[in-house]
């Protein structure tokens, strides 16, 4: 049961309630003595981005100014696109396109014929060696000591082709007192030139052209003039050549002869087709100045106008030649009748190349041109060169 509570004890209770407790003051206390740790020391994490007491003229301007703007990212460089690209390079094909649809395409090499350059050059330096043996076993050149080693055995061979070339070159210079001589007689009225001092000095003629170019070449390198008289033996006086090599191009020189003879039967049907064949009447048939030099042995180098001027040279000396012959009527031996019918252009078939075929083919050449005038002296040998094709 509740017990009465005197009317004087809600004020004494009021009074109570109003009091702190005990406790809590002395919480409060402590508190105030000891503050809390974390209002000491702040977070180490936490960053404030604007000041946490700002004053009223900042709150003013920042109402003024708006929102903060955000920074702007950093500005990227635009990737510019090429279009259309270019192109990758097609793989080549395997085969060569056909002359039809690329007229003016270089001819694609082959994968086999990449190695014709080396085996030519090879082939060469052996028929240089070939040259330099036979000459040796003629006597031409001395071979090498018995035992010596390579590098004797070629120190030894460019000594004594340089000697060859030596002599040669001398043998060149000393002929003009030769050639004097011969002119100093027929100049004092003594016997006539024949046709061998005829021939003489033309060989010396063209030997003295050539001595200079091949002075230079002998000097700086001597060890590639055995490929020249493979690949330019134009470039070699007559008294620096190996007999192996003569024979070798004489040989050449009739295979492009005959070559020319079988090749360019239509170039000679156009001239033949003009009536009376002249030089002029060379430069309206186009190739027909390089079919005449190689049919008569002459260098195809050059334009037409230095072609035309070979053949005119060359059958100038023909006329000579001619005219010695029948001067002095002597008998020719075989190789000198095949050289003197080369020269003319003329050649025999296969079944008849005897002694007596090549003295009658010479004899009508001769009897054909023994009346003419010098007026028309070139011109109708042209015509009888024509006339065999």
């Amino acid at each position: 049961m509740l017990r009465s509570i005197p009317s004087h004890v809600p004020h004494k209770l009021s009074l109570t309630r109003s009091r702190p407790s005990p406790l809590w003051i002395s919480n409060v206390g402590l508190a105030r003595r000891h503050p809390p740790r974390s209002a000491l020391y702040p977070a180490p994490f936490l960053r404030h981005y604007s000041p946490l007491n700002p004053t009223p003229g900042q709150d003013s301007k920042l109402a003024e100014k708006g929102p903060p703007i955000p920074p702007l990212p950093p500005a990227r460089k635009h990737k510019v696109e090429l279009r259309p690209g270019p192109l990758k390079p097609k793989p080549a094909p395997s085969h060569s396109a056909s002359p039809a649809a690329l007229p003016n395409a270089p001819v694609k090499t082959q994968a086999g014929s990449q190695e014709t350059p080396a085996l030519s050059l090879n082939k060469a330096k052996e028929e240089a060696q070939r040259d330099i043996s036979e000459a040796e076993k003629h006597g031409i050149l001395p071979p090498p000591p018995p035992g010596a080693n390579w590098f004797r055995a070629t120190l030894h061979k460019a000594i004594e082709l340089a000697k060859f070339y030596f002599r040669g070159v001398k043998l060149i210079f000393s002929r003009r007192r030769e050639i004097a001589a011969i002119r100093a007689r027929i100049k004092a009225g003594g016997s006539p030139l024949t046709r061998a001092e005829y021939r003489f000095i033309r060989t010396q003629k063209d030997d003295v052209n050539k001595v200079v170019p091949f002075l230079i070449i002998a000097l700086l390198l001597e060890e590639v003039i055995p490929l020249i008289a493979i690949y330019a033996p134009f470039m070699l006086p007559s008294t620096c050549i190996l007999p192996s090599q003569r024979a070798r191009i004489e040989a050449k020189r009739a295979e492009k002869a005959l070559n020319s003879s079988v090749n360019s039967k239509a170039i000679f049907s156009g001239l033949k087709s003009q009536g009376s064949i002249s030089l002029e009447a060379l430069g309206k048939v186009e190739g027909a100045p390089t079919a005449i030099c190689s049919l008569l042995g002459l260098s195809t180098l050059g334009i037409d106008f230095l072609r035309t001027r070979r053949i005119r040279q060359h059958l100038q000396f023909i006329a000579e030649d001619d005219k010695l012959l029948i001067q002095d009527g002597a008998q020719l031996s075989d190789s000198e009748l095949t050289d003197t019918l080369a020269e003319r252009g003329l050649f025999l078939p296969a079944n008849s190349t005897n002694a007596a075929s090549k003295e009658k083919l010479l004899q009508w050449w001769l009897t054909s041109v023994e009346d003419t005038t010098s007026e028309d002296a070139l011109s109708k040998r042209l015509d009888l060169i024509l006339s065999r094709q």
